[in-house]
């Protein structure tokens, strides 16, 4: 993730839109249940 972050903060004008939308779809729902395990764990 973070090099996905890094390319699309300073290398965004080579950033082609099917890996961003492919990021979107493939990496971020894990991600995103991770992020509410942890915070559901953390009792936030």
């Amino acid at each position: 993730m973070a090099d996905a972050g890094n390319v699309y903060r300073h290398d965004y004008e080579d950033v082609a839109a099917q890996l961003v939308w492919e990021t979107v779809q493939q990496s971020l729902p894990p991600l995103k249940v991770v992020i509410e395990e942890e915070i559901r764990r953390l009792g936030a």
